[in-house]
Formats: structure tokens, sequence, C-alpha cells
């Protein structure tokens, strides 16, 4: 599926993803994605607040999800923040931010924490291609790929699942965590229980091996819930208030979202 770099590297797509690079360390999620610096004219359309717990209740950290719209073209932004009891003083994160433009798509995932790394792709305008970089905590550049396939960033594919413009079927999706396309089974059903407002949706995705590699709950087009990993922990939604009630609550360095 994937193949080794090429033996030319465009110099301008070299520069642009160093800029990404750099951004992807230094700048909070939402700045990391343009290499001209963020759009200006951009307006926020949409957020959404999570807190992540534990089958036993206990809180695992928090999540934001959050949607801009420019002139440029669209931003979306995931950012999940772990609390880390045991080491004082680190926060794991996870951050990621897709663009979508006139010109193209890419995708920026930041790590935070020990071993931290950054991932940047995009989509060649010449051949098609799905081309990602990717740089340990130096800021290195560890390897190039080239995936010759079609595949959507994961994303855009929940904003289709949001809006039901994809609620079943096979689909390949890029994954910066694997550096790899992975196909995804999608599945959607709607949610019975009572203690759920009528007509809340369950989207799965799930990998060939029947892992979970995204579970969400849709209220209309509200994601209400989600969680990552089969028996990992499960984002609630929450107001901006709850939200800030509990991470004062926190009141040390293992805090999460802004």
């Amino acid at each position: 599926m994937l193949k080794p770099p090429s033996a030319s590297v465009d110099p301008h797509w070299m520069r642009l993803v160093l800029l990404c690079a750099a951004a992807a360390f230094c700048l909070p999620a939402s700045r990391a994605v343009t290499a001209g610096g963020p759009d200006v004219a951009s307006r926020e359309v949409r957020v959404e607040q999570f807190v992540l717990e534990e089958a036993d209740g206990s809180l695992a950290g928090f999540a934001l999800w959050r949607r801009r719209e420019g002139s440029r073209g669209i931003q979306l932004e995931r950012e999940l923040r772990f609390r880390s009891p045991d080491e004082p003083g680190v926060e794991p994160g996870l951050f990621l931010v897709e663009c979508l433009e006139r010109t193209g798509s890419r995708l920026v995932q930041r790590e935070v924490g020990t071993g931290g790394r950054a991932v940047m792709a995009e989509w060649a305008q010449v051949g098609g291609a799905l081309r990602a970089f990717e740089w340990g905590p130096c800021g290195t550049r560890q390897e190039v790929l080239a995936v010759d396939e079609s595949a959507a960033l994961p994303l855009y594919l929940t904003e289709l699942a949001r809006t039901g413009q994809f609620a079943a079927g096979r689909i390949g999706c890029f994954d910066p965590q694997s550096r790899a396309v992975v196909e995804l089974d999608v599945q959607t059903r709607y949610v019975t229980d009572s203690a759920i407002p009528n007509g809340t949706r369950r989207v799965e995705l799930r990998r060939a091996d029947g892992t979970l590699y995204l579970e969400m709950l849709f209220t209309g087009v509200e994601l209400s819930g989600f969680r990552l990993q089969d028996g990992g922990p499960w984002g609630r939604r929450v107001s901006d208030e709850e939200a800030r009630g509990l991470q004062v609550s926190e009141a040390g360095p293992s805090t999460a979202a802004r």
C-alpha cells in the first residue's frame, strides 16, 4: 500500500512541509495548518466540548472539536488532552487539524508529551498521491511516504458522517497514527435507548480486523459523544461552563483543554 519516496521532491512542497512542521511544534493546533499563517478572514462556526471518562466514570481528559470557515476554505480541528496523574508536569495531548481548500487538502497532527512527534500529509496536485512526512521530538524529518490510492482524511470523513452523506460502506482513510491508509467499514444505526434523544445515530468506523477506529453519537448534526478505541474513554458532550469547572477543579499541570 505504501511505496518508498520518489528520488526527487518538489522544492515548493518541501518549503511548505518545513514551515508547517515548525508551526506544528510551536503553535496551537488552530494555527498549525497553513504555511502562510492563519486565515485572518476565518470565523468559528462550531465548537463542541467534551470530557473523556473511563468506564468507572473517572476523568481521563478533555476534548474539543472545532470547525472554522474562511476565504481559503474549511478548517477542521480536534484536540485531545489527557490526564497524567503519574507524571506531574506532563500533559499528553493529540492535536489534529485538517485544511480543506480549493487548492487541495492537508493535515497536520501534533503529539505532545514524552516522545512527541508531528505528521503532515497533503494531496499532491500532480499525480493525485497523498504524501506524508513525520518529524520526531528534535524536529528532524523521518520519512516520506507516497500513497497512490484515494483516501479520505479522518476529520473530513466525520463531517460526511455528521451530515449523513456517508452512512454505510467501506472507505479508505489516512490514519496519521500509523501513517498509512486503512480500510474502514462504516455502519450507522439509530439508538433506541429511552435515555437518549429520539433520532440519535450511532456511527461506527471499524478497521478490517474489526477493531474500532471511531465511534460517534450524532443528535441531528451535533456530535454528542465519541470513542476512539474499544474499551477506551468515552467523550461526553458538556457545556463550556461544565468543561471550565472541571478544568479548574483539576488545578494542576494535568488539566486539559482550553
